[in-house]
Order: structure tokens, then C-alpha cells, then sequence
């Protein structure tokens, strides 16, 4: 395998392999008040670098977050302004192929490195030596299980296909790790949420596995969605939700362990985030009452509408005004979509929700939110905001107040050998590392 052993002479002269692990939801808030549910995080936050508020992509969604994290730009130039895009005369969920430049993990590839990527979302299985899709792929597809799924689902469905160029994932299941997932759509909720744990802690094995290979690849990237779900359904600070963060930082933990297992943590360098954060509300606004006949996408706290010219923007605008949701400066959006695409926010504690009880009277146009918390607020909010926790032989020890969210791929770009695609900062340099 000539690129394993050109990976090795890479690894030898000094290029220091990086982890790169994407915590869903768990925002700086939640890190900084519950320290005693996040013991391996502040492990190695307290041994290597720690930013306490790093910036929020907007809208501060999964999606967005995600290609933000591994483009280091925003939604106006990645193209992801949303879980959702416009498709014509509707919106649909985003898939890969949305991504209208290039990722982190396909400029290092381009570049000759190796990567891994580990069910992280977003990502072209091509951009990656080994890749192991998103196990919750499922929820993206407008019709997963019929025989003829939208143009738009293919995006998603090609990343059920694993890449493995180089048998890492054979030789992870050879020493008898999992790859297969159950799939989290055959059940009930209850069915669900032990599919998605069972799904994060697999893709979390597999990551360390893979990290602890010789030669280890260049670059591993790989994600936990569990604490946005959970608090999602059961509310910020609930015991359920402080659970799924113990979780995550427990898989952190099992990843730490296996590296030092295996000889590897001092030569690994180790970078933990979020794509947002999280907060609470209690009332969601119904979309599709309130713009009757328009096409919409919720976006937590923000709503984009197609509004096809300017008469039906204002007209939009207006009626949403008598409801205190307010229009949301369209940087985010791509310009090829601005003329066609407006955007709002909601007022503080609430968020947008379509109707699905068939009791629930037509006209009402709020309701008790069925999420406890979420997420994709108003710019600089809160509830947003990241962290970002870095430890290895690369990271000199200290803790920055705030970086902008173009600082992740900036950073990891660095240690990669790239020029950072976003323009952001190389923390590591800031802090006084090499």
C-alpha cells in the first residue's frame, strides 16, 4: 500500500496526526457550569488549550455547523445556510454535494495527506482515504425507503457506502470492533435514542482504532450527536441532558484510553468542539399558519421563507412583526438565493415548529414547544456559542476567552501543513506553539 507507507515517512519526519471530535450541542455554556459531568474534557482542557466562547456559525444549526467547522467560512460562501436550501420552489435537507467549497478533508487529501473520516456529517465519502458514513442518514432523506428517492437524497444515500482504501476499517473489524449500526428509523423513540448511542460509541471505537493504527492517518474526524437529541427532548440542565454530556465526554474518555493503549496519546494531537449550543424555549411558533401557502424551513429560532419578490417579502415581514419575529440580516445567505430567500427570528424563548397533532386547532398559530431546547438563535446569542478544548505534543497549555468560529479549520489546517481556506486564526501560533 504506497500511500500507507508514504503516510509513514510523513508520521516519521515529525507531522504530528490530529483528531478532530464534533460534540453535538454541547455549547459553552453547558461546558463551562457542569465541569463535574465533563471530567476527560477538562482533563485535557486543563493540560492543553481551552477556549471558553469560540463563535457560533448562523444560522447555529447542524448542518451549517458542521461544513463551517471543516471549511472555515460561512453559509454565504459554503453554500449550507441551513438544515434546509431552496430546491427550486421548495426546501429540502442539504446533503453533502451542497457544499459549494472545498472541505478540510478534501484539501488535505488533494495534498497528499491521509484521512479518516468517522461518521461525521457533510463530508464526500471520496475526500477521505477511509470514510464511514453518518449513522443517522436515514433522518435526511425525504424518501428513504422508496425505490426511487429524490435526485437530492443521492448526496446522502452514496455516503451509506463505506471507502476503505487502505483496509484500516478491515483491520479495525479484524480485531473485532463493529462497523454496522441498527438502524435508528425501524422503532419507536425508545428504539431510536439506543440506536444513536449505540451509533455514537461505535463510530467513537472506530475512531480510536483507526488513530491507533501505524501508521496512524494524518487527519481523523469523527462526531458525537447524543447530546442534541437528548436535550432536544428533555430541556438544558435536565438530568437526562447532563447524562448524555457524561456520555459524550465518557467516549472522549474510552478514545483517550485506547490511544495511550496502544503508545499513541503523546503523539496525537487531540481537538474537541461543537457545531452549537443550546437553550431553552417554550413556545413554537407553527410556520405554515402564520405564512400560509409558502414555502418555509425551520431552522430552531430562525425561519427562512421563499418569498419570490418583494411585494411577498414585506408582506411576510409584516405578518410576522405582529407576532414580535423580526427579520434576520441575510449575510448568512448565499447571494445566489438572497432575491428569493428571507430570513426572521423568533423572539427570545421561542422557536418555530410545524404542526403534526391532528387534534391541534387550525388557527392556532403557537404552541407549547415540544423541544425543550434548542438551538439556532439570533446572532452572538448565547445558547450558540461553542467551545473548543485542544491537547497534544503540538498544544502549548492556555485558555482564550473567545475565537471566531473560522478558528477550527484554521487551526487543524496548520498542523496539517495548509494554508486555513477560511482566513481564520491558527490558535495553536496565538497561544505561543509552534
Amino acid at each position: 500500500m504506497p500511500t500507507v507507507r508514504r503516510a509513514e515517512r510523513r508520521y516519521r519526519a515529525g507531522m504530528t496526526p490530529t483528531v478532530l471530535i464534533m460534540i453535538d450541542g454541547l455549547g459553552a455554556d453547558a461546558f463551562a457550569r457542569h465541569r463535574a459531568h465533563l471530567p476527560h474534557l477538562y482533563a485535557l482542557a486543563d493540560g492543553g488549550l481551552r477556549v471558553d466562547a469560540l463563535g457560533a456559525h448562523v444560522p447555529g444549526t447542524s448542518l451549517p455547523g458542521r461544513v463551517g467547522i471543516v471549511t472555515g467560512t460561512e453559509p454565504d460562501r459554503h453554500g449550507v445556510y441551513g438544515n434546509f436550501v431552496l430546491d427550486g420552489d421548495a426546501f429540502r435537507y442539504a446533503n453533502p454535494d451542497d457544499v459549494a467549497v472545498p472541505t478540510l478533508p478534501a484539501r488535505a487529501s488533494a495534498a497528499g495527506r491521509d484521512v479518516a473520516v468517522l461518521g461525521f456529517g457533510m463530508v464526500r465519502p471520496e475526500d477521505a482515504r477511509t470514510f464511514r458514513g453518518a449513522w443517522w442518514v436515514g433522518e435526511m432523506l425525504q424518501r428513504a425507503r422508496d425505490l426511487e428517492p429524490i435526485p437530492a437524497d443521492e448526496g446522502w444515500l452514496r455516503t451509506n457506502e463505506p471507502r476503505d482504501v487502505d483496509g484500516r476499517l478491515a483491520r479495525a473489524v479484524a480485531d473485532g470492533l463493529p462497523t454496522e449500526v441498527p438502524d435508528a428509523y425501524a422503532g419507536d423513540r425508545l428504539h431510536y435514542l439506543l440506536a444513536e448511542v449505540e451509533g455514537d460509541r461505535t463510530m467513537m471505537r472506530l475512531a480510536a482504532a483507526v488513530a491507533s493504527q501505524d501508521p496512524p492517518p494524518d487527519l481523523t474526524i469523527v462526531e458525537i450527536l447524543t447530546p442534541d437529541s437528548v436535550q432536544h427532548a428533555a430541556g438544558p440542565d435536565d438530568p437526562f441532558s447532563l447524562w448524555s454530556l457524561a456520555y459524550a465526554d465518557g467516549l472522549v474518555g474510552t478514545l483517550v484510553h485506547e490511544l495511550e493503549a496502544a503508545g499513541r496519546r503523546d503523539a496525537v494531537d487531540l481537538f474537541v468542539t461543537s457545531d452549537h449550543g443550546h437553550g431553552a424555549v417554550t413556545t413554537a411558533f407553527r410556520p405554515e399558519r402564520l405564512l400560509p401557502g409558502t414555502s418555509v424551513a425551520t431552522e430552531g429560532a430562525v425561519l427562512h421563507a421563499l418569498v419570490p419578490d418583494r411585494a411577498a417579502r414585506a408582506a411576510a415581514a409584516d405578518r410576522l412583526a405582529e407576532h414580535g419575529i423580526a427579520p434576520l440580516a441575510p449575510d448568512h445567505l448565499p447571494p445566489v438565493v438572497r432575491d428569493r430567500v428571507a430570513a426572521f427570528v423568533a423572539p427570545d424563548g421561542a422557536s418555530f415548529e410545524r404542526a403534526v397533532a391532528p387534534e391541534e386547532p387550525a388557527d392556532r398559530l403557537s404552541a407549547p414547544a415540544r423541544v425543550r431546547s434548542t438551538h439556532g438563535f439570533r446572532p452572538g446569542a448565547p445558547g450558540d456559542l461553542r467551545f473548543l478544548v485542544a491537547s497534544g505534543p503540538s498544544v502549548p497549555s492556555g485558555r482564550l476567552a473567545t475565537a471566531p468560529a473560522s478558528a477550527v479549520e484554521a487551526t487543524v489546517a496548520h498542523r496539517l501543513g495548509l494554508e486555513p481556506f477560511g482566513g481564520g486564526p491558527d490558535l495553536i501560533a496565538e497561544a505561543g506553539g509552534a
